[in-house]
């Protein structure tokens, strides 16, 4: 049996249990988490989706056991204020051959140092970007030309500082260009108190230009606006895309239909495919640190300026 540790048992991972319930692989899983209601939610989760029928074994802990010494996966689906720290504890007590982790990776660059330099003996480290999993996203790619593009995301409170590299890394996937700066200029002022309890979110505008030419603009505001991503091409509209309804509208008629993917019904074949292939579509931690970097780099700068703080790091997750 294939050893997977899941650390974080709250909504994301108990996501990651409900996906693996349906692999045909058999795998040991070790669910960490010192919260006990988290621990008890995603035991319900595992229960009501057929879990106890299924041929996995799973052990849920409030720590690392201490007879486990190797995993074929590590999954990190943690917020981000303690995941450097836990990565480093991890990588010292065990020996992980692969790891996925969730975004975003870390609320500074010195926390992204400590994450590179405790995962680099494993043979893979992968970022969950899972656009990259979505055959919607998949089929629009396939038509987008090898020319540099502009995308515009647009939305209500969309929550900008969590999801915005996202979007990043979906331009950087669909161009094969690199995010090379970030202006903060037009986000608001003000940062507010997402839904999270201790971290924080920000609303307006960002703009992200890219190492061939292609841009992103990610719009967020608090009134009412509609939900779009658009794609342009020499300032012409090339396609709309209606997330919440499925839908890409390309500029000459065509439709494609398709859908956002749950969280549970992608993880569990990326997961087999990590162990089994050594590989899965996703960005790997070397890809996903440029845009990280220049991205935490800005925002902590934004963070500092609108509420007049010297922190070390930017409190989003």
């Amino acid at each position: 049996m294939k050893n997977i540790l899941l650390v974080g048992a709250g909504q994301l991972g108990s996501r990651y249990l409900q996906s693996l319930i349906k692999e045909k692989l058999n795998y040991n899983i070790i669910v960490v988490d010192i919260s006990k209601i988290s621990i008890n939610d995603s035991k319900n989760i595992w229960e009501i989706n057929g879990g106890l029928n299924s041929s996995h074994k799973i052990f849920w802990l409030s720590n690392l056991p201490n007879d486990i010494k190797f995993y074929d996966l590590a999954i990190i689906s943690t917020s981000s204020k303690d995941r450097a720290s836990l990565i480093k504890t991890i990588s010292r007590k065990v020996n992980v051959k692969n790891w996925l982790l969730e975004k975003i990776l870390a609320q500074s660059n010195n926390q992204l140092e400590t994450i590179r330099k405790a995962v680099y003996k494993s043979d893979n480290v992968y970022v969950n970007m899972p656009r990259r999993n979505m055959d919607w996203f998949k089929n629009i790619k396939s038509l987008i030309p090898n020319k540099s593009i502009k995308v515009e995301k647009i939305g209500t409170s969309w929550n900008l500082a969590c999801n915005s590299l996202h979007f990043i890394d979906l331009v950087s996937w669909w161009t094969g260009e690199s995010l090379i700066s970030i202006n903060t200029e037009n986000l608001n002022n003000k940062w507010f108190e997402s839904k999270r309890k201790g971290y924080f979110e920000v609303t307006g505008s960002l703009l992200g230009k890219f190492s061939n030419g292609s841009e992103l603009v990610l719009k967020s505001f608090l009134k009412k606006s509609n939900e779009i991503l658009k794609i342009n091409i020499l300032d012409k509209n090339f396609c709309n895309i209606y997330e919440n309804t499925g839908r890409a509208v390309f500029s000459n008629g065509n439709i494609i239909k398709g859908k956002l993917d749950l969280h549970s019904e992608i993880s569990g074949p990326t997961i087999t495919k990590i162990v089994t292939d050594k590989t899965c579509n996703l960005p790997t931690f070397d890809e996903s640190l440029g845009s990280h970097s220049i991205f935490l780099e800005k925002m902590l700068n934004n963070w500092n300026k609108s509420m007049n703080k010297n922190d070390k790091i930017v409190p989003i997750t």
